[in-house]
């Protein structure tokens, strides 16, 4: 899927930040001013034309888990051209299934110094990722006028395949059972269409684990709280990750007020004990029974994918009309 942005690739929060360069490495001043104002790592070394390479964001921007610098110009040449983006563009797209990266912020690769037209740009990468319901790949430009360009090209039209919806699961493996079972849990979500985000798949050796949780529960579209009494007992006393990830979701409970991206799921009997205290007043499905968890699991579906469960109102029976017209 892409959709089409007016503004600036660091402003908002991806998974992989797409930077240009050439061949040699070599940044815009303008880009080489934003690395080192967000503190991002300069790569600076030869990366073959059509190539991409990937790092880990060890540094404090919060907005990127990675950055991807793409050699999308001919240093010798001081050009770009179709090859070069398409070359890009799969390397791209086969690393983000490889990382189970869902969303990239990039600008329009070869169209400064590249010399390549912006429709040339976008309909390469448009070919690429319109159809991957997988991937959400955002283009971001500048200018007013390139943006009413593109809006006008593409009729602001963004696949109509049903997005899948971004789903971080916050739990504590304290219980391996327990683990286990948020383990099978996410898959049968993945199975099911929905980006689920857990630490046993996605947390990669090396990454920083409070910038990661960070990261997820920002870009998630619901946050599901797996609760037992070893929850419960972390969240309470702001222990391990799951206290770090009780702070950002306290905080963005009362700032924003969200009442609907927090989804209170309770595995343990004893409710008192198993219930942070944050999360006590909230409806929360129970799913210590297994023979109902296939239903619940249902709605739940229908639930993250925001379908309207509401049964439709019908017409007003006639003798009600007859009574309060006489």
């Amino acid at each position: 899927m892409i959709q089409i942005k007016k503004g600036s690739i660091f402003d908002s929060k991806c998974d992989l930040i797409i930077i240009p360069c050439n061949d040699l490495g070599g940044v815009s001043f303008s880009i080489q001013n934003e690395l080192m104002v967000n503190d991002l790592p300069y790569f600076g070394k030869k990366i073959p034309k059509g190539g991409v390479a990937f790092i880990e964001n060890t540094g404090t921007f919060a907005n990127a888990s990675v950055i991807g610098y793409a050699a999308s110009v001919d240093a010798t040449q001081q050009k770009s051209n179709e090859y070069i983006l398409i070359q890009i563009m799969h390397k791209i797209r086969a690393y983000c299934h490889e990382q189970e990266i869902s969303k990239i912020n990039t600008p329009l690769l070869g169209t400064g110094v590249g010399g390549l037209s912006i429709k040339t740009s976008f309909e390469i990468v448009k070919s690429e990722f319109e159809r991957d319901s997988n991937i959400l790949l955002c283009i971001y430009v500048l200018s007013n006028d390139n943006y009413s360009v593109l809006s006008n090209e593409t009729s602001m039209v963004i696949n109509d395949t049903i997005r899948n919806p971004r789903v971080f699961i916050s739990y504590t493996g304290t219980d391996i059972k327990n683990r286990n079972w948020v383990k099978d849990f996410a898959c049968r979500l993945r199975q099911n269409g929905v980006d689920a985000r857990v630490d046993i798949f996605h947390l990669k050796p090396g990454q920083d684990l409070p910038q990661w949780m960070t990261n997820e529960l920002i870009m998630a579209d619901k946050v599901l709280l797996i609760c037992d009494k070893y929850y419960a007992e972390k969240a309470d006393g702001r222990k391990g990750g799951v206290g770090w990830e009780t702070m950002i979701i306290q905080g963005d409970m009362l700032s924003k007020q969200e009442q609907n991206k927090y989804v209170v799921i309770l595995r343990d009997k004893d409710i008192d004990k198993s219930l942070p205290i944050y999360v006590k007043s909230k409806y929360a499905l129970n799913w210590t029974d297994e023979s109902q968890i296939n239903k619940d699991f249902e709605e739940l579906l229908l639930y993250l994918f925001n379908c309207d469960t509401e049964p439709p109102i019908g017409d007003i029976p006639p003798f009600i009309k007859d009574k309060l017209t006489q």
